[in-house]
């Protein structure tokens, strides 16, 4: 973790530990507030004209798998507008459309439209589900028209949060799963509802536009159910009794009991015929435990607790409460620090063997419900992880077991953990085993006459045969399948809808993203930090977060869930949903690490969520939520200059992209290969898709994929094949493109970062740059750029608890924005250049800073927040540029030699200075005491222009006040420099 923190030593104040784990809040924050009415086109803003949508406008696929508009590819820049934010009082529509189009978004996802919590619901709260809210329908459609009148498509999500009811002819309504997940692909009486419900929606006259939503072109595209898989409701347990530990209601367990009966009949007739298919692998081992006393009754001997900072813990032995025999292993954690790998109870010195079926059986227990981890991972560098689950513990002591295939084989090198160090309380486990265990095709009691063959558990999936498991994932495969094909059948032909159609979002791996392959294209979803919940669901105050950079996340953050193995050669691919969590201290990141790679993977279609969820107040100036970006000034200054560089295509796709062929085993032994990872089968690794795109051509290969063939892991940092991005994940992202430059991360850590044209030679702390060309032109040649530069915003008075969580603490308006000061080098043909200041509106303020290039045709400008109060910039360039230095100083070139605060401040024994030269100077750097006593020389010698860094050991001094002294004379030129710093040693 990493703090921004003011130093306050000339106060006198100490700054205690507790201090620094609580600040978070920054200091000195100006208001930035976009105004909700503004519409207008600015001339150092990103323009975003109207295009009219022609009533022959209907996105199409083309020949090469893109959405197409008018003959040619199109790119959407997107938004999602949930709940009540898909319904906003008519008399604002105007200029929530018009906003809309000016900040660059040209599609709006309408989603949860159908939600059961809201008077803002296609549905009359406490009603039926089966009749339209004429008054909300009416805001829906004036707001479709508005959006329409601004050149701006809509994509049209059907089932998302509908709650059959009793009064809708459901029998057991309020026992249904939420929202009918899962149950919705089976229930033929709930198919039919989807169906009613999808065309009394898309076949309404909208009175505004004079056309249903089935015959508009404003409609780019529609989706059938949202984050819904009946895969990872049997991943999860879940295709089951609520008796069993499942959710469904017996009707619907005995529903599925019978059709896979059915299945089974039609397949292969009589029982001989199924043993003699399901037979074929079967096989018995030895199922002795490899684990060491994992009774607990020699103690806790082989066992070991491996503690992280600042989670904490203890192990002991209990024979109070005791799962089986006379004790169990007891284990207290306090606190919890939201990750569960900061406390393992774990097992060292373990072996597996690649492919071979294992098991992991035990007893346990929490003093509350709690989820933990159970992982298989190398215990040695690099900690490879191999197989694993979550499981939810009670208070009642269950006996629990986890079936796998393992991933890798290891000798001797193999740990088995539980981890628990997510959330404070007392865990107890017994009876602990872990076995090779047998593959086994049709079970002794079982026969289709009887009807009794079982459907068995996706956990189990190891321990029977392969074709029992293909069986099994054919069957639910074919549920999918048949319901997809249905609705996608019904849109297109019954109701007429005449664009691309999705399924769903929720890819667990490859059984579902071969069902979405039939449909006309791919979709995701990916989040960085969403909020835990670790007591109730969606608690307002119970919940926190990493508060953790992506840019840092070694294992390539969000990046492969989102990409790797979902696009499909052919069919355009779209992340419909995707953010970085407010109040995540490094949340504008999120912003172009999207936009970067969403343009390298050739993405159709990226939406950010969201952009007005809360309630019908656009206007007032506050982060309501954690994923509201509309009124997030930090978020929104981002997205002109995104949005013109991913629509534009100013960042190149992948020129390398990796193709993945598959073959029906693999689609069908798929559950034996799941790394427990929320998004399933690992089919590709994570870290390839920061170097190539990632399609899946076929899954037809006549054999299964070898993985091991593709390209070697990339190393960090990671570039593209495009050579355009590059991630380091010590902290830093940039794209260099001739259109388009930007970095985001700790910039403060990469002085003298150069991208492309622009060069960041020094800066204070995490932020995001980014520099687009307003006239198309190379940015070395434009006339006319837009820089911004975004960092991290706060309501005023927003408090925190420690570093994780806000509890109900949001704050009130104004939303501020924490300072940035950079100095930064821009490569521009031109003899002048004018920087100026812009205003909330996007319009010049005062007068432009003049700059003179420092070299050939390179000028170095400073950024400094502090005084401009603005995260946006425009650049006007003037002349031709030159060939050789222009002698003489431009009028705030002298104010671009700097020297920043020491970090860290306070420290203890020793600290970092970072300075910057506008040009080659003689440079003295001392430190002085409080009574002005030389105590170190640092610097003295010649230096040339641009960021340098001291280190100053203070291991034999006193705890005080310091004050360091930067002098330049620049060489070549008469000015002077001269600033004085203080700082706190505390011993």
């Amino acid at each position: 973790m990493i703090w921004h923190i003011r130093s306050r030593a000339a106060a006198g104040l100490l700054l205690t530990a507790c201090a620094l784990a609580r600040a978070q809040n920054f200091t000195g924050g100006y208001p930035f507030a976009f105004p909700a009415t503004d519409t207008s086109t600015q001339t150092f803003l990103p323009s975003f004209p109207i295009v009219p949508i022609r009533a022959q406008d209907f996105v199409s696929v083309d020949a090469g798998g893109h959405f197409s508009l008018r003959g040619s590819p199109v790119r959407f820049f997107g938004a999602n507008c949930p709940a009540d934010g898909a319904f906003p009082t008519s008399s604002k529509t105007w200029f929530i459309a018009g906003r809309l189009r000016k900040m660059g978004f040209n599609l709006v996802r309408l989603h949860l439209m159908d939600n059961p919590w809201s008077a803002n619901s296609l549905f009359v709260q406490g009603s039926d589900t089966r009749h339209l809210n004429a008054a909300t329908l009416d805001r829906l459609e004036n707001f479709i028209s508005q959006l329409k009148a601004n050149g701006i498509f809509v994509d049209v999500n059907l089932h998302v949060a509908r709650t059959f009811r009793t009064a809708d002819g459901v029998a057991g309504a309020d026992s249904l799963p939420q929202f009918a997940k899962g149950v919705t692909y089976f229930d033929s009486q709930l198919i039919a509802l989807q169906k009613e419900y999808a065309q009394q929606l898309l076949t309404h006259v909208n009175p505004y536009t004079g056309l249903a939503m089935a015959e508009d072109p404003v409609v780019a595209m529609v989706e059938v159910t949202n984050e819904n898989s009946l895969f990872r409701f049997w991943r999860d347990g879940l295709l089951r009794p609520f008796a069993a530990g499942g959710e469904l209601m017996v009707r619907h367990s005995r529903m599925l009991d019978s059709l896979w009966i059915l299945y089974l009949g039609g397949r292969y007739g009589t029982t001989e015929s199924l043993r003699g298919s399901w037979g074929s692998g079967a096989s018995s081992v030895d199922t002795t435990s490899m684990l060491k006393n994992g009774s607990y009754e020699a103690g806790t001997t082989g066992w070991f607790l491996e503690v992280h900072s600042p989670a904490a813990g203890t192990a002991s032995l209990d024979s109070a409460s005791v799962g089986e025999g006379r004790y169990s292993a007891r284990i207290d954690v306090a606190p919890g620090d939201g990750t569960d790998w900061h406390i393992q109870w774990k097992q060292t010195a373990l072996a597996m063997q690649k492919d071979s079926s294992y098991s992991v059986r035990f007893l346990a227990r929490a003093d509350s419900v709690r989820t933990i981890s159970l992982a298989l991972e190398k215990e040695s560098s690099p900690w490879t992880y191999y197989n694993g689950t979550e499981i939810t513990l009670t208070p009642a002591w269950t006996s629990y077991t986890f079936v796998f295939t393992a991933a890798g084989t290891e000798t001797n090198d193999l740990r088995l953990s539980f981890g628990i160090g997510a959330a404070a309380g007392s865990y107890w486990f017994d009876g602990v085993r872990f076995a090779r265990t047998a593959r086994v095709g049709l079970l002794p009691s079982e026969s289709l006459e009887a009807q009794n063959v079982r459907r068995i558990e996706y956990a189990e999936c190891a321990g029977f045969s392969d074709a029992r498991v293909s069986d099994m994932t054919a069957f639910y495969l074919m549920l999918q399948n048949a319901y997809f094909d249905t609705m996608r059948t019904y849109l297109h032909s019954a109701l007429q809808v005449r664009v691309p159609v999705v399924g769903t979002n929720w890819n667990i791996g490859l059984p579902d993203v071969a069902s979405q392959s039939r449909m006309d294209y791919m979709d995701n979803h990916a989040y960085w930090d969403h909020p835990q919940f670790p007591g109730v669901p969606w608690s307002s105050t119970d919940w926190f977060i990493t508060n953790q950079p992506m840019v840092q996340a070694s294992a390539g953050g969000t990046i492969g869930p989102l990409t790797r193995a979902v696009a499909v050669q052919g069919k355009p691919f779209t992340a419909s949903e995707y953010n970085h969590i407010f109040p995540n201290r490094y949340q504008t990141e999120g912003m172009v690490f999207i936009s970067a790679y969403g343009s390298f993977h050739d993405a159709d279609a990226i939406m950010l969520y969201d952009y007005g969820e809360s309630s019908d107040d656009w206007e007032s100036d506050k982060i309501p939520s954690y994923f509201g970006i509309s009124r997030n000034s930090a978020m929104i200054s981002l997205a002109p200059a995104c949005a013109r560089a991913y629509r534009s295509g100013m960042i190149r796709p992948s020129i390398a992209p990796i193709l993945l062929s598959f073959s029906p085993s693999d689609v069908l032994l798929s559950p034996r290969h799941d790394d427990g990872s929320w998004a399933g089968l690992a089919a590709s690794t994570r870290l390839a898709t920061l170097r190539h795109a990632v399609r899946i051509s076929t899954f037809a290969a006549p054999s299964s994929v070898d993985l091991t063939s593709l390209e070697n892991v990339p190393a960090n940092p990671y570039l593209t094949d495009t050579g355009e991005i590059l991630w380091d994940t010590g902290g830093i992202l940039t794209v260099a493109t001739p259109q388009f430059a930007s970095a985001c991360g700790m910039l403060q850590s990469f002085p003298s970062r150069k991208i492309g044209d622009l060069t960041i030679l020094s800066a204070d702390a995490f932020a995001a740059v980014t520099w687009v060309s307003l006239t198309g032109e190379p940015l070395s040649s434009c006339r006319r750029s837009h820089l911004c530069v975004s960092t991290a915003a706060d309501n005023t008075g927003m408090l925190w608890d420690g570093t994780t969580t806000l509890h109900d603490q949001w704050g009130s308006t104004p939303t501020l924005l924490r300072p940035e000061r950079i100095v930064a080098r821009l490569h521009i043909h031109a003899d002048s250049i004018h920087l100026w200041s812009l205003g909330p509106l996007g319009a010049q303020g005062g007068s432009p800073a003049v700059y003179l290039p420092s070299d050939t045709n390179t000028f170095n400008v400073l950024l400094d927040q502090n005084v401009d109060h603005t995260p946006w910039y425009g650049i006007e360039a003037f002349g031709g540029g030159s060939t050789s230095s222009l002698p003489g100083t431009s009028p705030r070139e002298a104010a671009i030699y700097d020297l920043r605060q020491n970090y860290p401040n306070p420290f203890n024994p020793s600290t970092t200075l970072s300075y910057t030269l506008a040009r080659e100077s003689k440079v003295s750097v001392r430190i002085y005491d409080v009574l002005g006593r030389e105590v170190a020389v640092l610097v003295d010698a010649k230096e040339a222009a641009g960021a340098h860094t001291a280190r100053w050991d203070a291991s034999l001094k006193a705890s005080g006040v310091y004050i360091c002294r930067l002098r330049a004379l620049g060489l070549g030129g008469s000015e002077n420099f001269e600033r004085n710093m203080k700082m706190l040693l505390i011993r």
